[in-house]
C-alpha cells in the first residue's frame, strides 16, 4: 500500500518545478504524506523537505528527465523503491509519462493498476575501497582532456584486452541507450544480465564487447599511464592513479520503475529517430 510519496524535481526548469508542486498538492489533497526533496523544497519554500538520502517512501515521483531519475536512483536510501518518472518534454528513455498524464498515473499507482519493471544496476568498487552503485554506466576518462587512458581489462580471471583510448564506457542494459549508444554501442534488452564495453576513439580498432554480468570486470590503469578518473552516472567521480584499478560487478540491488502497457521494444525504438525522420527534419522549412 502506498502511503508516503516522495517528489523530486529538476531544479533549473521552472516548468518542472511548477509541475512538481502541483503533484505535491495533488498527493496531499488525497490525505497522503508527500515529501519534497530538500533542494526543491527550499527553492519553492515548501515544508517537510528531506534530502534524497533520507527519503524513505513507498513511491518516488521524479519530474524532469533522465538526469533526475539517475540522481534519485543513486541517492535514495531504499534503492528498490518504485520510481514513477514524469518527462518534461525531452527525449528521456527512463521517463514514463507526460505532465498531463501524471495525476492519472499516480491514481493508477494507488489502485495497483501498474506494472513494475526491475532494472539491473552496477556496483563500481575502487581499489581504495570506495564503492558506489549506478544505474547507467561507469565512464573511465583521462583526468586531462588532451591525454588518453591506458588500461588493462579482465573479465573474471581472463585477460580481455589492453586498451589505449580517449575513454571507456561500461554500461548496463539501461545505460546502453545513453552515452554508450551515442559512442557506437548496441542497445541491450533490459532483461539481459550483461554489460557492454564501448571504447571511445581507441588507437587500435576495437568494437564494443558484451560480457556477462555474473563475472567481475576489472579495469586497471597501467603503471606509468596518465592519471584518469572513473565517473558513475555522471555524478560520482573518483580519481584513478597509475596502477590503481576498479572492479565493476552486478549490484545486489535493482532499480524498480513504474511502467504501463507500452511495449518495451517499441519504447526503445521510438526514442531514436529513423533515417527517414532525420531526412524529413533536415528538409523541413
Amino acid at each position: 500500500m502506498i502511503n508516503r510519496i516522495g517528489i523530486v524535481s529538476r531544479l533549473d526548469d521552472p516548468e518542472a518545478l511548477r509541475t512538481a508542486t502541483d503533484l505535491l498538492d495533488f498527493v496531499r489533497d488525497k490525505g497522503l504524506v508527500a515529501i519534497p526533496e530538500e533542494d526543491y523544497a527550499r527553492l519553492k519554500h515548501l515544508s517537510g523537505g528531506k534530502p534524497l538520502s533520507e527519503m524513505k517512501v513507498d513511491l518516488v515521483v521524479t519530474v524532469g528527465g533522465d538526469g533526475t531519475v539517475l540522481k534519485t536512483s543513486m541517492l535514495m536510501p531504499q534503492p528498490e523503491t518504485p520510481v514513477l518518472a514524469v518527462n518534461m518534454g525531452r527525449r528521456g528513455y527512463l521517463t514514463e509519462v507526460s505532465p498531463e498524464q501524471a495525476k492519472s498515473a499516480i491514481n493508477d499507482c494507488l489502485k495497483g493498476k501498474i506494472r513494475l519493471e526491475e532494472r539491473m544496476r552496477l556496483t563500481m568498487m575502487h581499489s581504495s575501497g570506495i564503492k558506489i552503485d549506478g544505474l547507467n554506466e561507469a565512464l573511465v576518462a583521462p583526468a586531462l582532456p588532451y591525454k588518453m587512458i591506458d588500461v588493462e581489462i579482465k573479465v573474471g580471471s581472463d585477460d580481455l584486452v589492453d586498451c589505449r583510448a580517449d575513454g571507456l564506457i561500461v554500461a548496463t542494459p539501461t545505460g546502453s541507450t545513453a552515452h554508450a549508444f551515442s559512442a557506437g554501442g548496441p542497445v541491450l534488452d533490459p532483461s539481459l544480465d550483461a554489460f557492454v564495453l564501448v571504447f571511445i576513439c581507441p588507437v587500435d580498432p576495437l568494437h564494443p564487447v558484451v560480457v556477462p554480468a555474473n563475472k567481475d570486470l576489472c579495469v586497471k590503469l597501467k603503471d606509468g599511464a596518465s592519471r584518469a578518473a572513473v565517473i558513475v552516472d555522471g555524478r560520482h567521480r573518483q580519481d584513478l592513479l597509475p596502477g590503481a584499478s576498479i572492479t565493476i560487478r552486478k549490484s545486489k540491488n535493482r532499480a524498480v520503475f513504474v511502467k504501463f502497457d507500452r511495449s518495451r521494444v517499441r519504447r526503445t525504438l521510438v526514442r531514436f529517430p529513423t533515417v527517414e525522420t532525420v531526412r524529413s527534419e533536415s528538409t523541413s522549412p
